[in-house]
């Protein structure tokens, strides 16, 4: 790399001084690591690995975050980099036996092979919004099938059994990561530093042009912004995340199938998005947990309720919550109330002038 490469890219990612804005985000950070440390302290292997499977799912709605809230991207199957990560995995340490590290790598070079040719063909080519969508969808399918039919590599509908846990070797000692503490660790640091990465991404000036590209691709392009590239390389980078999701799923529960690339969950996807709050990194997390978790429940008694859940989840979130849950109202709410209940009149908000004349 240049001398001036390397200047362009500390003058995109370069950091601003830290404001009143960026406390609550590194507080609610600080939180989440002193859970993620104190959890496997009291929860017993199967609520483990029940929220540890939870939290991968998480991974995979930071990811499509990223494109969507941030770069305003939207598909309809960001699933299949999840699933090209999983059976990528499966694939190299079931059918060929290799080791677990070069199954990690093989899983997300798939994922970025794919993401790169399809993204640098339509976003190059000017192919945005639904069109892009329906294109993504169309992928999906196309893996979907490939999965079922490819029976000698990816198992036809019973997918892969038997897929090993994640170990690594340290100067010829081996390091087992499979049980459920130590998955727990991985899959949490993982979800962690994404989380703290993308941040520091989203407040430089790269992250402004991502905005600025989100809001108005046409005139960030007039900026001089080379706004293909941009999204390509975001679009890249999202495949990676959902990948690294996608080797975790497959590494910590030990089986792969043709489910993976359903378009059920990657409609779940776009839900833990748009509940979470579009661009909002820790509002999609939380969703996605939630929702999982609650998936989950539902399972347990009804293999047919969760599609009726989710579709009415779809309809109140496009009908009620166009913009995803804003915790800041509810922390209003709770204000006007512990101000009632302290019996001090509560705070009238300031209404414009020429709202108070039209009110007259």
């Amino acid at each position: 790399m240049s001398r001036k490469q390397a200047g362009c890219l500390r003058l995109w990612f370069s950091q601003p001084a830290l404001g009143p804005t960026d406390v609550s985000p590194l507080l609610m950070w600080s939180a989440a690591v002193a859970a993620v440390a104190l959890v496997p302290l009291v929860a017993g292997p199967w609520l483990l690995a029940t929220v540890r499977d939870a939290l991968v799912m998480g991974i995979l709605a930071l990811s499509y975050d990223l494109l969507w809230g941030r770069a305003g991207v939207l598909t309809l199957g960001h699933t299949t980099f999840l699933g090209l990560g999983a059976y990528g995995f499966a694939v190299v340490t079931v059918q060929f036996g290799q080791a677990p590290l070069t199954g990690v790598a093989v899983g997300v070079l798939c994922a970025v092979a794919v993401a790169a040719v399809i993204g640098y063909f339509l976003l190059f080519a000017g192919v945005r919004l639904h069109f892009f969508a329906i294109i993504s969808l169309a992928v999906l399918i196309v893996a979907q099938q490939l999965a079922v039919s490819w029976q000698s590599v990816t198992g036809g509908d019973t997918g892969i059994l038997g897929i090993p846990g994640l170990s690594f070797s340290v100067d010829g000692h081996a390091l087992d990561l499979s049980g459920p503490r130590a998955s727990w660790y991985i899959v949490a640091a993982v979800l962690l530093a994404a989380t703290g990465l993308i941040w520091l991404v989203c407040r430089s000036h790269y992250g402004k042009a991502l905005n600025a590209i989100a809001t108005n691709e046409w005139r960030a392009k007039a900026c001089g912004y080379h706004t293909p590239l941009h999204l390509l390389l975001v679009f890249v980078a999202s495949a990676v995340l959902a990948a690294v999701a996608g080797v975790l799923m497959a590494a910590c529960s030990g089986v792969v199938a043709p489910d993976v690339f359903s378009p059920l969950l990657a409609t779940e996807v776009i839900l833990w998005v748009a509940i979470g709050g579009r661009g909002r990194i820790g509002g999609p997390v939380v969703a996605a947990v939630a929702l999982t978790l609650l998936r989950q429940a539902v399972s347990s008694y009804s293999t047919d309720g969760w599609p009726l859940i989710l579709g009415s989840l779809f309809l109140a979130c496009v009908l009620f919550m166009p913009n995803g849950l804003r915790l800041g109202g509810c922390a209003v709410v709770a204000r006007r109330a512990g101000r009632a209940i302290r019996g001090r009149p509560p705070v009238q908000p300031i209404h414009r002038v020429g709202h108070a004349q039209e009110k007259r």
